[in-house]
């Protein structure tokens, strides 16, 4: 499989947390996902982009002051019935605890309450690197930017509704990339990032150098290297782990290491 470009027009992605996680995990998922397009092939539980959407978009209107709180978990329950969360199950066949989620957008106005000045959800985008094929830029969209009141200092919260805390690098990726971001933009220097583990009570915090950022920028400059590199030929990217309950699109992954095989005998 090949992906084609239109001769007027360049091939335009976006490194964000999300897809450099992707990257790692598997540069064939990458290029299927964000070079090709390919359409989705293999169904995958909803539920937990659904409800953590809600959650996220109550706690917006929350800061916004759009929403009080009793309007916040009213909001809440309407939106569980609009997206279908009643029927929507879970990788174990379950339907999600609503009471667990409205705890967690709780949690989550408390959090908000200890902070002021908020910037809700800012989407921030840069370019990075192009060439005659492809041109790739930087994104992030961060939860809360805010000053927490007990010490007067600039801090990104980021919400999470996981049912565990991940002590992998993705999330660590996910911080150094809005501080990157904020860094570029507003010359600003977090004084942390916390990631707030609302249905958990707990949460994770980060603080980086400016040393820290750059070299996660040049590390960004590296990744858009090689895919400028690999281009548009599916045959460039390495497998990687394919194996993964939220891959939607295994079948086109599969029938490329399948073709990748055939042509090894």
């Amino acid at each position: 499989m090949e992906f084609g470009k239109e001769c007027e027009n360049k091939i335009s992605l976006n490194l964000s947390p999300s897809s450099i996680n992707t990257y790692y995990q598997s540069p064939l998922l990458f290029y299927l996902k964000y070079i090709a397009k390919v359409p989705d092939d293999t169904s995958v539980p909803v539920c937990y982009g659904l409800s953590g959407n809600i959650v996220h978009e109550c706690l917006e209107k929350y800061a916004k002051k759009e929403l009080d709180r009793r309007d916040v978990c009213s909001h809440l329950l309407i939106q569980w019935k609009k997206q279908n969360l009643h029927i929507h199950e879970d990788i174990y066949g379950n339907l999600l605890d609503q009471s667990e989620y409205i705890r967690a957008v709780i949690k989550g106005m408390e959090l908000i309450d200890q902070h002021e000045d908020y910037i809700c959800e800012e989407t921030i985008l840069f370019p990075l690197k192009e060439n005659e094929i492809m041109k790739i830029g930087i994104k992030g969209i961060i939860d809360l930017q805010a000053i927490e009141k007990k010490c007067n200092q600039h801090v990104i919260l980021d919400y999470k509704t996981s049912n565990s805390v991940s002590k992998d690098k993705n999330f660590e990726r996910q911080a150094l990339f809005y501080n990157l971001l904020l860094y570029k933009k507003k010359n600003i220097l977090p004084s942390k990032t916390s990631l707030h583990y609302l249905k958990l009570g707990v949460s994770t915090e980060y603080v980086f150098s400016l040393e820290e950022i750059e070299e996660f920028e040049r590390e960004l400059h590296k990744i858009a290297d090689i895919i400028l590199l690999f281009g548009v030929d599916i045959k460039n990217y390495p497998i990687g782990q394919i194996d993964d309950r939220f891959n939607s699109k295994k079948q086109a992954c599969l029938r490329e290491v399948e073709r990748r095989k055939n042509e090894l005998r």
